[in-house]
């Protein structure tokens, strides 16, 4: 036997210590730059997907706040001359004051506004404004036969008319109107309305309307709505909605804050002469659109290497976070004033 070659092979057996740790770093050379590459990727994936869902969200409540805005004063064929009779108890009270087509309330500090909060409007976050609108919703159901004897007496309409009982309405013929809530309702069948007194919340003073109403009247279903910021459950701001006496809605996470500047046309050409705060507003009946400023913030934190300061209402604040902001705007016409 060859004894030179079968000394090569002996040699060639195994590792040495000195190739084991070269092997070893460059391992974990690979498993570092791999796992930086991941916890990179993972990183950006947050940043991105945190600022898809808070660029979703402030476009959703700029889009709902100006939907209700452009609405606002908007009753069906009763216009501004229109003699109103509102037959509902308390009929002067915040929710049911439907001679107010729109109302803001400026935060003049941490815990007061002005004009002052009404009491149903709980828990807001101070420093934030409030904003308050009025209007119809839903489709118009015309008044059919059998008329209404006298003016106390039911209204008739389709059988398919989409409203319920408890509903406030109004019904209208373009010269006088009348606001009542639907006692009871009988949609399937006659497509009766009553207007009784003594049912629902807050229920019909009178059941006279002040005028029989017949085939030249229609009738709408008619609302209050105020949006507000408060914390939802989760101890996060986010945008809520009151409808009529209903309970406060949650509808946007993330809404940090809202301030709102009210464009008064003081000369009746139809333009705004000048933008102020709720405060400063002159006459609500003046006011012909509604410029809208939202911040927004990432549910997410630490998407950031360092707190990102930003301008908002003309202050830069750096907060105590490192969580993404956003700020949406928008100037909303009250087409029932400009058109």
């Amino acid at each position: 036997m060859n004894r030179s070659g079968l000394h090569l092979r002996r040699r060639q057996r195994g590792l040495s210590i000195t190739e084991i740790l070269v092997a070893t770093t460059v391992s974990l050379l690979l498993t570092a730059g791999v796992t930086q590459v991941f916890v990179n990727s993972k990183q950006g994936y947050r940043v991105q997907e945190a600022l898809s869902r808070l660029q979703e969200n402030g476009r959703f409540a700029i889009n709902l706040i100006s939907r209700d805005v452009r609405s606002a004063g908007f009753f069906g064929c009763a216009g501004s001359t229109t003699r109103i009779v509102n037959t509902l108890n308390n009929a002067s009270q915040y929710a049911w004051d439907f001679s107010t087509a729109l109302q803001g309330f400026e935060a003049t500090s941490a815990t007061t506004w002005t004009p002052a909060l009404d009491s149903t409007i709980t828990s807001p976050l101070g420093g934030r404004d409030v904003l308050t609108l009025r209007h119809a919703s839903g489709n118009l159901a015309k008044v059919k036969p059998p008329f209404m004897p006298n003016t106390s007496a039911d209204l008739h309409t389709d059988t398919d008319n989409g409203l319920s009982q408890f509903d406030i309405v109004m019904v209208s013929d373009c010269i006088d109107s009348a606001i009542f809530q639907i006692s009871s309702a009988n949609p399937d069948t006659s497509g009766s309305l009553a207007h009784n007194t003594g049912v629902g919340t807050p229920g019909n003073a009178t059941k006279d309307l002040g005028k029989i109403y017949t085939n030249k009247a229609a009738i709408i279903r008619v609302t209050t709505s105020t949006y507000y910021l408060r914390n939802n459950p989760e101890g996060d701001p986010a945008l809520y909605r009151i409808v009529g006496n209903a309970a406060p809605q949650e509808l946007i996470e993330g809404v940090e804050d809202i301030q709102i500047l009210y464009g008064e046309d003081t000369d009746g050409n139809r333009e705004a002469n000048l933008y102020v705060t709720a405060d400063s507003v002159t006459d609500w009946n003046n006011v012909i659109n509604v410029r809208l400023s939202l911040l927004l913030q990432t549910l997410e934190d630490n998407l950031a290497a360092t707190p990102q300061p930003y301008t908002f209402n003309g202050a830069t604040t750096t907060p105590n976070d490192r969580r993404l902001r956003r700020i949406f705007t928008a100037t909303v016409n009250l087409r029932n004033r400009t058109l």
